[in-house]
């Protein structure tokens, strides 16, 4: 798979923002780094965020992941953490993108917000 530093890439705000390298619709990985360390990662199918997202914080550990589908938006488990590495949100999405369950927890790792939704058909 194609891997590229973001700031390769061009954004085609006439067609809602798709990613663009060397003027054609980027299929691979963009990579961006910050201080010399790669802080994110952001897959893409034909110009579209589309497979694994992931971002960390400076020192390594990592701040958020999940996935996205270029047709749906969000799909399956997305989690946040704080920089200490302690889960602080988790949000899960069904095939469809919508959101079925919404879980937050406070600093000291009490769950502070459990919500389920009903999917929209």
């Amino acid at each position: 798979m194609k891997r590229v530093n973001e700031e390769e890439l061009e954004y085609d705000y006439d067609d809602f923002g798709a990613a663009l390298l060397d003027g054609e619709p980027f299929t691979g990985e963009a990579i961006e780094i910050l201080g010399g360390a790669v802080v994110g990662l952001t897959t893409f199918v034909g110009g579209r965020e589309d497979g694994p997202q992931v971002e960390w914080y400076g020192s390594g550990q990592i701040r958020s992941e999940g996935r996205a589908s270029r047709v749906r938006g969000a799909t399956g488990v997305w989690s946040e953490w704080n920089e200490s590495g302690q889960l602080v949100e988790r949000k899960e999405f069904d095939e469809k993108g919508n959101m079925i369950s919404w879980r937050q927890w406070d600093e000291d790792g009490v769950l502070i917000k459990d919500e389920t939704y009903d999917p929209l058909w």
